[in-house]
C-alpha cells in the first residue's frame, strides 16, 4: 500500500461508482484545504526505528492486512459533477516499498531526508494513493518503518491504531498464534455516525456553544505581526525538558489537581499574553473527536481543531489561570465534535489557518512491539503548519518529556524560533516553580542580559529630564510671537495662533481644570477632532499636571465608554456637536458653550506653577494615556510619563532636524 499509482477513473459526470459514499464534514475540510493549495500536501507522517532481526516480508504482510481491516489504507476519492466522494477499493495495489540505504555515507540522515521528501511531495488526492508505507534499511538489522497518509483518509489517532494493529498481527505471527479479530468498524459505519450526529440535538447544542465562543474572535493570535501561506516543511527546534523542570511540572499538577496539558496550555497562554500585550488570547487545540467506542477503534478521518479563548490579566495567578484553562478545555471537549469547517462558516472566518498557535500535548503510549523488537513511534508531520505549534511528547520509552516549537519557516527564522523556545522554557519554569500562587504579571519575560541592557533607564546622555509644561514654557520663551499653530480659517485663508496666544489660552483652561481638582495622576479625556482646540486642550491638561487621554469621537460608544471607565477620567473636554454621543459618567467641559467661554475668560493668563496645582508635578507622573487599536479584544491603555515624552521630543529635534522654522503636520491622534 505504498506505490503512488493511478487509481483509475477519478472524475465522472453524473455516475456514482458502486460503493461510493459522501465525505464527512471533517474530510470535506481537508479536501477544501488541499484544493486551495494543491502544492502543500495535507499529510500525516510517522516512523518507527527498529533494531533487531526483522522479518521484512511478514511485516509487509501485516501492514497490508491491517490496512484492509481499517479500510483507510485502500480508500480512494472520486469526483462526480465536481463533488468529492470516497470508496474503499480492495483492487488497489497492495505493496510495501523496500529501500536499502545502508551504504549511504550517513544512512540515518539519508533515511530522514527520504522520508521528508516523500511526505512533503505534492499529490493528487483523486489519482495518487492516499496512504503509503516503506521499510528503509539503514544498517544490518536496523530499519525505519515509515508510513504516510493523507489527512482526508485518516487522522492521527487512526494512524496510531493502524500501526498498533500491524504490530499486533506481526507479533502474533512471530509467536505462532492467531491474532485477535479486528475491532475496527467499516468506514461506511464511521460515516453513518457522522451523519447521525449532524441531525442530532447534540449537533445543535454544539453549534450554539461555538457560535457564542467565536463570534468575536477576530484575526488569529500570533507571536508575529504578519501571516504567510502554510508550508509542508516546517522549522522545528526543541528537545528534552530538564528532569528538574519535569519534577516541578509533576508537583504543579498535584498542587493544582490538574494535568500536564492544563499546565502547558496555561503557561503558553500566559506567555502569548505577555509577549503580545493582549489580555485575551486564543490558542488552537487539536482533538480526536472520537467520543464513542466504535470511533476509537476504527479508521477514518474524524479529528478536529477547536479554539480556546482565555482571559489572562496581569493580576491573575498561575493557579487562577490553570483553573480557567481546565474549565475552558473541559467545555471544549464536551463540544469537540462540531466540525472546524462548520465553525469557520458560522463565524464567517475567512483567514487562513486556525485561531492561534496549536498546542499538541501528545502523551500517548509510543512504544511499538514487533515480536522481540521494541521501537518508538516518532511523529514526523501532523500536516502543514500555518503559524506555530507547541508540541509536548514522550521521549525514548516514555522516560523523558520533550518540548518542541514547530513553525512556518516564512514567519520564524531559526534564530527567532530558538529565542522563543529558550524564552518560553524559562517562562514555563517560572510558571511552574512556586511556593505559592504567583501573579502572571510578575513572571519574568526577559533574561538577565536583556534586563541589564534596559536598566537603569537614564534617558539621553547629558539631558536633564523636565516636565512637559517646562518644555512648553521654553518654547514660548524662545519664540513668543512666532506661529505655534496654523489652521484652516474661512474660505481659503488660514488662521495662525502665536506661541504667546496659545500659552495664555491654555493657562486659563488649566486654571479652570485645577479648580475642578484636576492634577497629577488624574486623567482628562479629550474627545476632540484635530484642531486648534485639541492642541490648546493638550497644553492645558499638561499645565494642570494631569494626563490627557485622546479619544477619537468616531469610535463606537461602547469603546469610548470602556476607555473612560478604564482610565478613570472624571473630566472630559469636547464640543457641543460631539457631546450627545459621549457617555454621561464623565463630566464634560464643552469648549464652545457660551457659559464656559465666559467662565474660562475670567481666569488669569499667567503661568501655572506647582503652587497653583493640586500637587507637585514630577517627571515620572503620567503625561498621557494612549489606547491600542482594539481591533481584536479589548483596547489596552499605556501610560507615558513626562520623562518619556521629553526624551522623545529631544530625540526628534536632533534626528529630524526640527527647528523654530519647521512646520509639522498634525496627522496623528
Amino acid at each position: 500500500m505504498v506505490e503512488a499509482v493511478p487509481s483509475g477513473d477519478v472524475t465522472t459526470e453524473g455516475r456514482l461508482p458502486d460503493g461510493a459514499f459522501p465525505l464527512s464534514a471533517a474530510q470535506q475540510g481537508m479536501w477544501f484545504a488541499q484544493q486551495l493549495d494543491p502544492d502543500v500536501p495535507v499529510n500525516i507522517a510517522q516512523c518507527v526505528e527498529l533494531v533487531g532481526a526483522l522479518d521484512v516480508p511478514l511485516l509487509s504482510e501485516s501492514m497490508i492486512t491491517a490496512g484492509r481491516e481499517l479500510g483507510s489504507a485502500f480508500l480512494r476519492l472520486v469526483e462526480v459533477d465536481g463533488v468529492p466522494y470516497q470508496l474503499v477499493d480492495p483492487t488497489l495495489e497492495a505493496s510495501v516499498r523496500f529501500v536499502d540505504l545502508q551504504h549511504e555515507p550517513d544512512p540515518r540522515a539519508a533515511a530522514k531526508e527520504w522520508m521528508r521528501q516523500e511526505y512533503t511531495a505534492p499529490l493528487d488526492v483523486c489519482r495518487d494513493r492516499l496512504t503509503t508505507s516503506a521499510l528503509l534499511r539503514i544498517g544490518p538489522d536496523r530499519h525505519y518503518w515509515y508510513s504516510r497518509v493523507h489527512h482526508v483518509a485518516l487522522d492521527g489517532m487512526g494512524s496510531v491504531t493502524l500501526v498498533d494493529r500491524t504490530a499486533e498481527l506481526y507479533t502474533a505471527a512471530v509467536e505462532g498464534r492467531a491474532a485477535g479479530p479486528s475491532k475496527a468498524a467499516e468506514l461506511t459505519d464511521v460515516a453513518r455516525v457522522d451523519d447521525d450526529y449532524r441531525t442530532s440535538a447534540r449537533y445543535r447544542a454544539d453549534r450554539e456553544y461555538w457560535s457564542e465562543r467565536v463570534s468575536t474572535i477576530g484575526e488569529p493570535h500570533s507571536l508575529v505581526d504578519r501571516s504567510a501561506p502554510a508550508r509542508a516543511r516546517s522549522r522545528t527546534t526543541g528537545g528534552q525538558i530538564p528532569d528538574a523542570l519535569v519534577d516541578h511540572l509533576e508537583a504543579a499538577t498535584d498542587r493544582h489537581d490538574s494535568s500536564t496539558a492544563f499546565e502547558v496550555i496555561a503557561a503558553f497562554a500566559a506567555y502569548l499574553s505577555r509577549m503580545t500585550g493582549r489580555e485575551e488570547v486564543a490558542v488552537s487545540l487539536p482533538v480526536t473527536a472520537r467520543t464513542t467506542a466504535l470511533l476509537r477503534r476504527s479508521g477514518g478521518m474524524v479529528s478536529n481543531v477547536v479554539p480556546l479563548r482565555l482571559h489572562v490579566r496581569p493580576d491573575m495567578t498561575n493557579t487562577d489561570l490553570v483553573a480557567a484553562v481546565r474549565l475552558e478545555v473541559t467545555a471544549a471537549l464536551r463540544h469537540q465534535r462540531y466540525p472546524h469547517i462548520d465553525l469557520r462558516r458560522d463565524a464567517a472566518i475567512d483567514h487562513q489557518g486556525f485561531y492561534g498557535p496549536l498546542i499538541n500535548v501528545m502523551l500517548f503510549h509510543n512504544e511499538i512491539t514487533l515480536g522481540s523488537i521494541v521501537g518508538r513511534l516518532e511523529l514526523l508531520s501532523t500536516g502543514p503548519i500555518t503559524d506555530l505549534a507547541v508540541n509536548v511528547y514522550h521521549g525514548v520509552a516514555g522516560t523523558s518529556l520533550n518540548l518542541d516549537l514547530e513553525a512556518n519557516p516564512d514567519l520564524y527564522s531559526e534564530d527567532t524560533l530558538a529565542a522563543h523556545h529558550a524564552r518560553f522554557s524559562r517562562f514555563l519554569g517560572a510558571f511552574l516553580i512556586s511556593d505559592g500562587p504567583r501573579r502572571i504579571g510578575d513572571l519574568d519575560i526577559l533574561d538577565e542580559d536583556e534586563r541589564r541592557s534596559l536598566l537603569p533607564a537614564t534617558g539621553r546622555a547629558g539631558f536633564a529630564p523636565v516636565t512637559v509644561p517646562d518644555l512648553l514654557a521654553g518654547a514660548v520663551r524662545s519664540n513668543p510671537d512666532g506661529d505655534a499653530l496654523v489652521a484652516p480659517g474661512h474660505g481659503t485663508s488660514a488662521a495662525a495662533l502665536s506661541y504667546r496666544a496659545l500659552d495664555e489660552t491654555s493657562n486659563r483652561l488649566a486654571r479652570l481644570l485645577i479648580d475642578l481638582q484636576v492634577g497629577p495622576e488624574v486623567a482628562v479625556a479629550l474627545a476632540l477632532p484635530r484642531s486648534v482646540e485639541s492642541v490648546s486642550s493638550v497644553w492645558a491638561v499638561a499645565k494642570a499636571g494631569a494626563a490627557f487621554v485622546p479619544v477619537d469621537p468616531g469610535y463606537p460608544f461602547e469603546r469610548i465608554a470602556f476607555m473612560l471607565e478604564d482610565c478613570g477620567a472624571p473630566i472630559g473636554i469636547t464640543t457641543a456637536a460631539l457631546r450627545e454621543g459621549l457617555p454621561d459618567a464623565t463630566q464634560w467641559i464643552v469648549l464652545d458653550d457660551a457659559e464656559f467661554v465666559s467662565a474660562v475668560a475670567s481666569y488669569p493668563a499667567d503661568a501655572v506653577t506647582d503652587a497653583d496645582r493640586t500637587g507637585v508635578l514630577s517627571v515620572d507622573h503620567p503625561a498621557y494615556v494612549i489606547y491600542t487599536s482594539g481591533s481584536t479584544g479589548r483596547p489596552k491603555g499605556v501610560a507615558v510619563t513626562h520623562r518619556g515624552v521629553v526624551n522623545l521630543a529631544a530625540d526628534e529635534r536632533d534626528r529630524l532636524g526640527v527647528s523654530s522654522g519647521s512646520r509639522v503636520l498634525h496627522f496623528a491622534s
